[in-house]
């Protein structure tokens, strides 16, 4: 390992950016040159006498630069020369610090994706067909984009032929347009008791009424559902029943059997959103044990790109047209050079190939996660987020604020609660967004470290 001693002193600004800049100037000068391994980040805390989180905010925006790479158990290494700034890059704004590590979004894990854009959009370019990428097309989306998302659902274990597809801008997308088509203001949609944020925000901006349903680790209580459906005109039941967001739980098959019995017996419509299904060995869908109530949504943000805005509904057939409408209301058709890129990832193999990347990549950060953590973390062990339980000591929200002291962004369980009060005390973590698996362990140290200390008092007292 590099004994290597910066003198941050000499630049001004943050401390963390300060040692960024000082490990630059040091690349750039020679001495520090590609292959060297750097100390590690608690070894390079104690000699500058900073936290080990302004380190892992200084590694984070060295790697940002191109500067380094790390794998766990090696340590982080020089990379080569810093490139040239990009000028295109947004300034830095409001409360977010540069090199803030973002452990609270859930991001796939980076891999080959990039290089097959590039590839796929050189090759879209030198095909026969470009000029009709700029046509309008058909609201649901044109047969060949149909059968391709058919395609993908069809990977969770249902029937989905090309006829009952409907092809959205996303995932968020689908929410939006099944909720625009089927869910008039002032109804109520059920939903886990810590749900998707989407969810929330697409409920509020439709004015419609959500209701949460009682969970624990697995996800919906079947009992706490049908009572639900005895006390309120539930229309809508939403799910994420493969790795929820928050909890990261799967139902299992007996629970999803009693749900769907519960929903034929009060006409409750399904949306069942397997945006992380991939991920697992799913059990059976709602949507292959209710076909005729069941809105299967997926999209390709997880498991390829977040940029590559293509969902997909599996509908019921006798509620397409509503379906046609909502997404003709809303942006008329999705962009045909995403749905063309979709369709081409999907029928070469190629997102399955990229799905699998991640899926693998992810449970190597849950092994990371779970040894630093410990057993007390829940959610699937291939799942790209765990939650982190609480004691009584921490609420969710100072912990939040007292990670966030540290360099670190985590999500606490007020932002998916629905209602006042979370029916749970944690943090939900997220694996993926950082790439530097040597920043991301570092990371992870210090939440549990944080996790463990006593809180201060007098830190939230103003």
């Amino acid at each position: 390992m590099t004994i290597w001693q910066p003198d941050p002193a000499r630049f001004t600004g943050p401390r963390y950016r300060a040692i960024a800049e000082a490990l630059a100037d040091d690349v750039r000068e020679g001495h520090l040159k590609p292959g060297d391994r750097l100390p590690t980040h608690r070894d390079l805390a104690w000699h500058l006498k900073v936290t080990v989180g302004t380190v892992s905010r200084a590694y984070a925006e060295a790697e940002r630069r191109g500067l380094i790479a790390g794998e766990v158990g090696r340590g982080t290494f020089i990379r080569g020369a810093e490139p040239p700034a990009p000028s295109s890059l947004p300034p830095e704004r409001g409360p977010e610090p540069l090199g803030l590590l973002n452990l609270a979004q859930n991001h796939p894990m980076p891999g080959e994706e990039i290089a097959l854009f590039a590839q796929t959009l050189r090759e879209i370019a030198d095909g026969p067909d470009l000029a009709a990428l700029l046509q309008y097309q058909n609201h649901t989306g044109l047969p060949p984009a149909r059968e391709a998302g058919g395609a993908w659902l069809g990977l969770a274990g249902v029937d989905a032929p090309p006829e009952r597809i409907v092809v959205t801008a996303g995932g968020q997308h689908c929410l939006a347009t099944i909720l625009g088509a089927y869910a008039n203001p002032g109804d109520v949609v059920a939903t886990e008791a810590m749900t998707y944020p989407g969810l929330k925000a697409a409920c509020q901006l439709r004015q419609v009424r959500l209701e949460g349903i009682a969970v624990d680790a697995e996800g919906v209580l079947p009992d706490a559902f049908a009572a639900a459906c005895r006390q309120w005109p539930i229309r809508m039941l939403y799910l994420t029943p493969n790795i929820s967001n928050p909890l990261a739980g799967t139902l299992s098959l007996e629970r999803r059997k009693a749900i769907v019995e519960t929903a034929r017996r009060h006409d409750v419509l399904i949306v069942e959103d397997d945006v992380y299904g991939f991920l697992i060995d799913r059990p059976a869908p709602f949507a292959a044990l209710a076909p005729e109530r069941t809105f299967l949504v997926t999209s390709l943000s997880k498991s390829a790109a977040p940029g590559l805005r293509i969902g997909y509904i599996l509908a019921p057939a006798d509620r397409i047209d509503r379906l046609a409408l909502a997404v003709r209301s809303t942006i008329w058709m999705v962009p045909p050079l995403m749905v063309e890129i979709a369709t081409r990832w999907i029928s070469s193999g190629v997102a399955e190939r990229l799905a699998a990347a991640k899926r693998q990549e992810a449970a190597q950060r849950q092994v990371l996660a779970r040894r630093i953590l410990g057993r007390a973390v829940m959610g699937e062990p291939t799942a790209y987020h765990l939650w982190l339980p609480l004691d009584e000591r921490w609420r969710a929200s100072e912990f939040v604020t007292e990670a966030r002291r540290l360099g670190i962004a985590v999500t606490g369980a007020n932002a998916f609660t629905v209602g006042r009060v979370a029916p749970m005390n944690g943090v939900r973590v997220c694996l993926g967004s950082v790439a530097d698996l040597g920043t991301l362990e570092a990371a992870l140290l210090a939440i549990r470290d944080l996790r463990d200390a006593e809180p201060d008092p007098l830190q939230s007292v103003v």
